[in-house]
């Protein structure tokens, strides 16, 4: 049965953080967070949680909280839990204004500029016929990444700072920036982590554990070309911008992200920018294998290394850099943190659902920095755009695991 308590505390909280403009801006390079509003909403959080009485609570010179709940318990361990306060620079985040549907009544809601969050085309939507589901006012994305996980984080620290005398583990709280720019650990507090399991809350639909992800590099093709007036240009001209089309041209389309599923992998290219006399390509190249990685980096290479022979009066200079590597290579190494996992999400009263990440969160890199770190769904749904949505019953759910999780094994 709904906690109507819970839930409500959920919607109140959510509402308020999502409008907060949070985008992070990944042309900042001398500052973190990367814009003023993360720290304005990662304060906001601090100040919640010192008020409900947490007693450990602080925000770092470079915008991470850290909160912690001691338990209650003789034999403690320390369950941790992190969400980041950035939404994606891919749609706007300024002036969010959430819409909550109440009994959702099944049709297709109408959103601004003709947009339409239909059930036909996203089915898991009629799931949630006759609960609550919030969306924006479809001007912009909502912010349920990640700003639901902050809320079902916040909301269970509430329930044990009202419910003391709950047998509990120790709880600790993360609040990153810049996740969604991929530098959410830059400045991570490594240090101070006392959690022995820890999880991001930074998934989407209910019930579903990830514990599988990416390996994930990008590539940067810097071409210099020679620029002779258009005029007088045969056989002098090398145009930097063209020879960079051609590079992009000569990746395999059935390897894009919008021609793959599953496990596929695939080159991303993300923007091209130039001139005649100087061109810039990034991409990005994301494999669940290491054997296919290394395919992808030597595809790239080998056609870099093919339009410099082609073109010899023009100089390639490509760069490629690791971002993070597929975390199942670390949970593997300690079952128990996604033991607890599986366990607190059955107590909700459903079968655990595992899925691949395609894609990367902050526990990716704090995988492989030692720190196993699997992913809990937060109910949100088609992330990153205007009709993005959340569903209230699956924010409580992920509340409610978060809460099973701290109280693991107490009354062994």
């Amino acid at each position: 049965m709904a906690d109507k308590k819970i839930q409500k505390e959920l919607i109140d909280r959510f509402c308020r953080y999502v409008r907060v403009e949070t985008t992070s801006d990944d042309t900042v390079k001398d500052k973190c967070p990367t814009t003023d509003g993360q720290l304005e909403l990662i304060n906001m959080v601090a100040a919640e949680l010192k008020e409900m009485g947490v007693p450990d609570v602080s925000v770092g010179s470079n915008g991470y909280l850290r909160a912690f709940i001691p338990g209650n318990v003789k034999r403690k361990k320390v369950f941790g839990f992190i969400s980041h306060a950035d939404t994606s620079p891919e749609v706007s985040g300024k002036d969010v204004k959430p819409v909550i549907h109440e009994k959702y009544d099944g049709k297709p809601i109408k959103l601004k500029d003709n947009l339409v969050l239909s059930p036909e085309e996203y089915p898991l939507l009629a799931q949630y016929k006759g609960k609550t589901v919030i969306t924006s006012d479809g001007s912009t994305l909502l912010g349920a990444d990640d700003k639901a996980g902050i809320a079902e984080i916040v909301t269970a620290a509430s329930y044990f700072m009202t419910h003391p005398d709950v047998k509990r583990n120790s709880m600790e709280i993360f609040i990153t920036p810049d996740e969604e720019i991929g530098q959410g650990t830059d400045h991570f507090p490594l240090e101070s982590i006392k959690a022995k399991y820890l999880y991001t809350v930074d998934g989407d639909t209910e019930g579903c554990i990830e514990s599988e992800c990416f390996n994930a590099y990008s590539a940067k093709l810097t071409i210099k070309g020679v620029s002779i007036h258009p005029g007088s240009a045969k056989g002098k001209m090398v145009n930097a911008s063209l020879l960079g089309a051609r590079f992009l041209s000569m990746l395999p389309e059935t390897e894009m992200p919008e021609t793959t599923e599953g496990r596929e992998g695939f080159f991303c290219p993300v923007s091209i920018t130039g001139s005649i006399e100087e061109c810039q390509v990034s991409l990005i190249l994301r494999d669940f294998d290491s054997s296919g990685m290394e395919r992808r980096i030597k595809t790239v290479e080998q056609i870099a290394e093919s339009l410099k022979k082609t073109f010899p009066k023009a100089s390639f200079e490509l760069e490629i850099a690791h971002s993070y590597s597929n975390m199942s290579e670390y949970i593997d190494k300690d079952k128990k943190c996604l033991s607890y996992l599986e366990k607190a999400v059955e107590k909700t009263g459903i079968k655990p659902v595992h899925k691949l990440i395609r894609g990367g969160t902050d526990g990716s890199r704090l995988s492989e920095l030692g720190h196993p770190c699997p992913n809990i769904f937060t109910g949100g749904q088609n992330f990153h755009g205007r009709l993005e949505w959340v569903a209230v019953p699956a924010m409580e759910r992920a509340c409610q695991v978060i809460i099973n999780l701290v109280c693991t094994g107490v009354d062994q």
